[in-house]
């Protein structure tokens, strides 16, 4: 395969070039300045383009023009799709102030009932401080709702006016945790906003896309019948996402379980549905016996409305669309009997979707979808052709392992940076997947389809039953199996691109056999190496006292080299909550052990002594200020370092701390309400006491 034969992929590489441009630099560089070097490249390409014999360097010259244009069209395509830049983006208004001004928005997505609030987005087209001043706004905002009857009547269209302050998407509050602004701004939002129920007001409905009200009223009856067929929870819930995309349904222990083996691709409409949808129609259309050019034709143009239908129910994921993308210009080139090159047909994809889309590089399914299919179509054929196994069975499943491998292979380091975590039996999920996902799709398709046909429909359901039944049950029980999955692993974003350079310089040298490529991946190696042999050192000598952000509580760790001990609040035993706040702070720490308990238990060890809310940490002291100790009095204070006001307590005064504390920093975590916070703040403020807010801070790291 030559250059010559991928011409899409000589395009789309200058062209991210740009995109990652952008999401370096901004709007650092002024557009006056590229817009001039956009036409001048036009016009040099125009001129080279007149020459009548164009010799090697100017073609040359003629594609490096071209390669530099894409660039400037890649940052300009990024600079475009960013609502920020919009002259009339919400944003431009606020200025930067908190102000509480009035909008009026569509909601713009399927709403989604949490524990106490509604969740929706909204997309804002009105604003003004009063019904006078209203003016036309772009721009999208997370909204919570309060829970109440009327906000679980909205839907997707409704339109609502309501007064609020949006505010902008905030940094994790912990070190190394979920980055949820990040994710948001990968779907071009970047406001969030709280409304309870007497600061907005429905006053239309209907609006939005015709298209999608029709997708979300079929998807909303689909899942009825599902309902009606899988009365099982777990059942249900599989079906839902791998049938429609709906994974509102799946609880934390079937996340876990195909997170944990492997097999959470099959949950997110993917790729592999797509294929199996198009194998399926095309054997059914194979029983139409006719091969005139009309019927191609018109099969191609089946095939292409039914795949694209099927991606906009199931939510038009960045998998689904590189897939639907893909197979639309492979139907094409079949259709017009052109001879398809798959590498190219690939770049093309995610050529056209980027042009669309330019913020879709940075979501992590696009990223996993097209280093997955890479993998498949280079690695996957070599690793089958190294073993031959006469027996079908025997075949079959060494096909299933193959393709599970190099997919496996081309998402390792990618999977490690994100999930930290590396599932042991991936090859074993693959071959479950591959033997009932196929069929699971094709019945449960046919079970959408003929829901009412009243026999047929109930044998498909218990068909469709039993498959997901039995799937479900193989992946809790590899889930089961020792060593399962081995978790904990931290790469930076450099040494992930560092180790993928490592792997294609390895798969490289296997493959051409030349021997002075090996010096890159022995190099890179011994370098990484290297750098996690300096960072365990650190990490054996590292003392920290972490006093952690955890809503409504009270979370500290000591870190003791690779060991770690956690004190919480007894609510918070059991509650994933603990996890999502420290988990990848540990295992970026290095943290092998760990114990936890609760606030009032007593610990002693070499290092340190934790009795009746006081501790000393090598030579620091922090002890916490309950409520209790508002009725406890004492003629000599307490000399600590630190001092963490824990559990609300109703202080008139933080001077009233001073009869039972001599402290230096005053530190104010989450289990305060806020306004008591912001009221203590500001008192500290005045008497010049030092003291950290956590609630807004983040984290408080100290290293002894």
């Amino acid at each position: 395969m030559t250059w010559q034969q991928i011409p899409f992929l000589r395009l789309l590489i200058p062209f991210l070039s740009g995109i990652i441009s952008y999401h370096w630099l901004g709007t650092a560089v002024p557009w006056e300045i590229l817009i001039a070097i956009y036409a001048l490249l036009l016009g040099g390409i125009f001129l080279l383009h007149l020459k009548p014999k164009p010799n090697v360097s100017v073609i040359r010259g003629w594609g490096m023009l071209l390669s530099i244009l894409l660039i400037q069209a890649g940052y300009f395509v990024s600079y475009a799709y960013d609502a920020r830049n919009s002259p009339i983006h919400f944003d431009q208004f606020l200025n930067g102030k908190a102000t509480n001004s009035l909008y009026i928005a569509t909601i713009d997505s399927p709403i989604k009932l949490n524990a106490k609030s509604i969740k929706a987005t909204l997309n804002l087209s009105i604003q003004g401080s009063n019904i006078k001043t209203l003016t036309p706004c772009t721009g999208k905002v997370i909204a919570y709702f309060q829970l109440d009857t009327n906000s679980t009547k909205l839907q997707y269209g409704d339109v609502i006016t309501f007064h609020a302050t949006p505010q902008t998407l905030s940094p994790p509050l912990n070190p190394k945790a979920f980055d949820s602004r990040a994710y948001y701004a990968t779907q071009n939002i970047y406001h969030q906003t709280y409304l309870p129920f007497d600061q907005w007001k429905r006053i239309g409905s209907g609006q939005g896309h015709w298209l999608y009200h029709f997708i979300y009223r079929l998807r909303s009856q689909l899942l009825q019948t599902l309902k009606i067929h899988l009365p099982s929870p777990n059942e249900y819930a599989v079906a839902s996402a791998l049938l429609l995309g709906a994974k509102e349904e799946l609880n934390q222990a079937l996340r876990n379980a195909y997170a944990d083996t492997g097999a959470m691709h099959v949950l997110a409409v993917s790729g592999l549905h797509i294929g199996i949808l198009v194998g399926l129609l095309s054997f059914l259309f194979s029983f139409i016996r006719r091969s005139d050019v009309r019927w191609l034709r018109i099969k191609t143009l089946l095939l292409l409305t039914l795949l694209w239908s099927f991606a906009l129910l199931t939510g038009a994921s960045a998998s689904v669309l590189r897939a639907c993308t893909m197979f639309s210009f492979v139907l094409i080139g079949q259709s017009l009997n052109r001879k398809i090159n798959t590498y190219n047909a690939l770049a093309a994809s995610a050529f056209v979707l980027l042009t669309i889309n330019p913020l879709m590089l940075f979501q992590v399914g696009f990223q996993l979808s097209y280093l997955a299919l890479i993998g498949i179509l280079y690695l996957y054929p070599k690793i089958y052709k190294r073993c031959y196994i006469e027996n079908k069975l025997g075949d079959w499943l060494w096909n299933g392992v193959a393709l599970s491998l190099a997919a496996q292979i081309a998402t390792l380091p990618i999977s490690l940076y994100y999930f930290h975590q590396f599932p042991t039996f991936f090859w074993l999920s693959g071959i479950v997947v591959a033997a009932t996902a196929g069929i699971i799709l094709s019945v449960g398709i046919a079970l959408l389809c003929f829901s009412w046909v009243p026999l047929l429909s109930s044998l498909l359901g218990y068909l469709l039953y039993g498959f997901l039944f039995l799937m479900n049950s193989l992946i809790f029980l590899i889930q089961q199996l020792p060593s399962a999955v081995w978790e904990g692993f931290w790469l930076e974003s450099w040494e992930m691109w560092t180790w993928y350079i490592v792997l294609i310089s390895t798969v490289y040298l296997l493959i051409h056999r030349q021997l002075k490529v090996a010096i890159i991946p022995l190099t890179l190696t011994i370098l990484l190496f290297g750098y996690h042999a300096m960072i365990d050192y650190q990490q054996i000598q590292q003392r920290q006292l972490c006093i952690y952000h955890s809503r409504k509580s009270t979370l500290i760790s000591y870190l003791n080299g690779t060991k770690a001990i956690t004190w919480m609040d007894s609510t918070l035993i059991g509650n994933p909550q603990v996890q999502y706040a420290q988990q990848n702070h540990l295992w970026s720490a290095g943290i092998s052990n760990h114990q936890f308990h609760v606030l009032e238990d007593s610990v002693q060890r070499n290092t340190l002594y934790y009795k009746q809310y006081k501790g000393q940490f090598r030579q620091h002291r922090l002890s916490l200020y309950t409520p209790k100790h508002l009725h406890h009095h004492s003629h000599t204070p307490l000399e600590v370092d630190y001092l963490l006001i824990h559990g609300n307590p109703k202080l008139k005064s933080i001077q009233q701390i001073e009869d039972l504390f001599f402290y230096k920093t005053l530190i104010f975590d989450a289990s305060n309400s806020r306004w008591r916070i912001q009221q203590w703040s500001k008192e500290c403020q005045k008497l010049g006491i030092h003291f950290i807010d956590v609630s807004t801070q983040g984290a408080c790291i100290i290293n002894l």
